[in-house]
Order: C-alpha cells, then sequence, then structure tokens
C-alpha cells in the first residue's frame, strides 16, 4: 500500500537487481567490444562493491547468481587493505567509485592480485539514481552494475603519470600565486597614489620598477606592508625553477610533447600540460571523443523531435579547457591559417567567445590526428621548431642556468 514500508525503487535499480539475479529484460545483447579486456560481463564471477570513505570503507560482497555473501568494513590503510583481501575472494572481480582515496585502494588491491574496475562517477549516477542513499546502498549497486556490463568506467593514471600531472599542475597554481600576489602589489601602489611615480615600462615588475619599488621610502607601517609583499612576490618566483627544470626533463624525453611544439606559439611547458592531461591518445577513438573529454562540445538536449544545441559542455578538466584556450590564442596569433578560420568563425557567429571555441574545438582535431600519427603541425614553420627544441635540449642539464619558460 502506498505510504508503507520503503519507497519503490528505481526502475533502473530494479532492472540491475533482477538482472544480477538472472531475471532477464528481453533478449541478451552481445558484448560490442566496447569494455577492456576482463571488463565484460562474467555471469559465473563474484562480484564485490566498495563504497570509499577518507578513513573506512563498506564492502559487499556477491555471488554470481547476485547473493549477498559477506559485508564488512575495514580501514583505509595497509592493514585495512590486507584484511580486505582476506575477505573478498581472489576470484571476485572489484568495483569502486573514483574519488580523492581511489589510488591508493586500487593499488593494494591490484598488489594482491584482483581485477579493479573503477566507476565514472558522473556517468553513475545517469544510470542509478535512487533517493535512499548509504554506504550499504552505494556498494550494492555497484558490485551488481559490474555483475550485468553497466558500470561506466573511470580512467586511471599510472604512478608515473600522476607524478607528471602533480608537478604540472603545481606549475599552474604557483604561477596563480605569483598573479595574485602582483595584483595585490599593484593594487595597493595605486591606492598609496605610488604607481604613477615608477618608472613606465612594459613589464609592472620589471627589474628597474622592481628596484623603485624597494627603493620608496615610508615613515609608517608601509614600509613592512611593501617589504612583506615583494619578499612574498620573490620566495613565490624562487620556487619555479626547479619545477621548471624537471618539466623540462619530461618533454626533451616525451615524443607527443615535441610534436606539439610544432605549433606557432607552442612552447614546452603547455604542450607538455596538455600531453599530460589528456593522456595516451590511443584511448579515444575518434577527436569527437577527445573533444568531448576536454568539455569542448556544445551541450546538446531533443525533445519531441526538436533538437537543441546548447552552450559548451565544460565536462572534464578545467584545466585542460584552460590550456587549449592558452593554445588556441597562441595559434591564432601565430598562424595565418588559424587566424584566418577564426576571423571566418567570428564573421559567421558574430561573437568572439564562440569563435574562440570553435577554434579550439579546430586544435582538437588537429592534435588528435598529430599525435595519432605521428606528425608535426601541418602549418609548422620547421626553423621555429628547431629553436625551440634547440633551447630545450640546451637548458636545465649539468648545472646550466635553469632558465625560466622558452
Amino acid at each position: 500500500m502506498s505510504g508503507q514500508g520503503e519507497p519503490p525503487l528505481p526502475i533502473a535499480t530494479r532492472m540491475v537487481r533482477d538482472m544480477a539475479a538472472g531475471k532477464g529484460y528481453g533478449k541478451r545483447v552481445k558484448s560490442t567490444g566496447n569494455h577492456s579486456p576482463g571488463r565484460s560481463r562474467m555471469p559465473n564471477s563474484m562480484a564485490c562493491g566498495i563504497d570509499i570513505g577518507d578513513s573506512t570503507s563498506l564492502a559487499s560482497v556477491y555471488s554470481p547468481s547476485g547473493e549477498l555473501v559477506d559485508r564488512f568494513e575495514f580501514e583505509m590503510n595497509s592493514k585495512g587493505y590486507e584484511f580486505a583481501s582476506m575477505r573478498v575472494p581472489k576470484e571476485a572481480r572489484i568495483a569502486c567509485e573514483a574519488t580523492g582515496m581511489t589510488y591508493p585502494l586500487v593499488r593494494a588491491l591490484e598488489g594482491y592480485g584482483y581485477d579493479v574496475t573503477v566507476a565514472n562517477p558522473k556517468q553513475l549516477k545517469w544510470i542509478v539514481k535512487s533517493k535512499k542513499k548509504s554506504d550499504k546502498v552505494d556498494s550494492e549497486k555497484l558490485a551488481r552494475l559490474l555483475m550485468v556490463g553497466m558500470l561506466p568506467e573511470a580512467h586511471l593514471m599510472s604512478r608515473e603519470e600522476q607524478r607528471t600531472r602533480d608537478l604540472l599542475v603545481q606549475r599552474v597554481l604557483l604561477g596563480r600565486e605569483i598573479g595574485r600576489m602582483k595584483a595585490r602589489i599593484l593594487s595597493y601602489l595605486k591606492r598609496e597614489g605610488l604607481n604613477e611615480g615608477l618608472p613606465k615600462t612594459e613589464d609592472n615588475f620589471s627589474v628597474a620598477r622592481r628596484n623603485a619599488i624597494r627603493s620608496l621610502e615610508f615613515d609608517d607601517v608601509r614600509y613592512l606592508v611593501m617589504k612583506t609583499m615583494m619578499d612574498g612576490l620573490e620566495f613565490l618566483e624562487g620556487q619555479c625553477p626547479p619545477l621548471e627544470l624537471e618539466i623540462k626533463k619530461f618533454a626533451r624525453e616525451s615524443e607527443g610533447v615535441k610534436i606539439l611544439m610544432s605549433i606557432g606559439g607552442v612552447d614546452y611547458y603547455s604542450a607538455s600540460l596538455y600531453s599530460s592531461i589528456i593522456g595516451d591518445v590511443n584511448r579515444y577513438p575518434d577527436d569527437d571523443h577527445l573533444a568531448s573529454y576536454l568539455g569542448v562540445i556544445p551541450a546538446e538536449g531533443e525533445s519531441s523531435g526538436v533538437k537543441r544545441v546548447g552552450k559548451m559542455s565544460k565536462d572534464g578538466p578545467s584545466l585542460g579547457r584552460w590550456v587549449l584556450d592558452i593554445m588556441a590564442g597562441n595559434a591564432v596569433r601565430y598562424n595565418p591559417p588559424i587566424r584566418q578560420y577564426y576571423q571566418s568563425a567570428l564573421r559567421r557567429t558574430g561573437r568572439a567567445k564562440k569563435a574562440k571555441v570553435l577554434t579550439m574545438r579546430k586544435l582538437v582535431r588537429m592534435t588528435y590526428f598529430m599525435l595519432k600519427k605521428r606528425e608535426n603541425w601541418k602549418y609548422e614553420k620547421r626553423e621555429l621548431t628547431e629553436g625551440k627544441l634547440s633551447r630545450l635540449r640546451s637548458t636545465g642539464r649539468d648545472g646550466d642556468d635553469e632558465g625560466g619558460d622558452t
């Protein structure tokens, strides 16, 4: 009766539950081959769903027929991982969601010989929705979706890829901190009426202006405020060279980065960041999938035969769109054919932002095939590429000047 007991489960949840228990919904469909090896549906294997927490996680183990055989909590540390390995049968496949604690758990479980599938949390919400949410329910959903081959997978970076990404992200964050500190200093100088008396240079923080700021004399606490801000800026700037040295080492060893550097206006740093974010280009079936991952495709909706195309979806890593925006801007500036494409898109759409997005999408397509075919930029100026590669090879070696971005 309505109003008694628990509310009925959504139909998608009931279908997953019944399919895992062997109840069919129409004809069974053969695998299309879209899953990774070993990820397709295996009706005769056990499944374990793990709802990951910061300190403890909950695991639910199901038999091939869909019956719960074990449920337990374990701590998110080496002892907890060992305990889980003793409770989960070795033949069971394991599913968990992508969170901040996924990497250490997956590495530990794979070390014990388990086949682990990591689910994309955003796509998972589209498949199974429920008003009832708990660790128990979430672990059950993961296990049952895995059993019926409906678990949307997330890509996990290797240990080396993760370390390189951390290095590049740290340099980005440091650059943003430096930008914020410079903005604070300029704002303070303008507020105090001191900016007009400083040397006029193209760079607001040229050597001449820095020396002039340092030489400003105050007879009150403004001296201390100005000094601490300038000291803070120089401290942050001093953290950049070691990071840039390691990034250059990565760029020298990466064939993909060197290919991307053949694009006019793209140097080792933006090429390294873009390459790190997209990873192995062969994991994308085509350039549309790469554009979708970066979120530079329009959001679409269709109802009653009417199709509506909206703004850029902005799915995927925002850092990827950030560096792609920089690369597209430089490509427009330094490559006449790309500049002509941008101007044509601007005339067609009448909007600079939309023209920029279309140029970003074109750049995604071109970089996809460049990396796929291992070919340099179609409009490459070879002498400029050689110059960039020569500077990359000659900096940061054997105690040479580490330098800044080239």
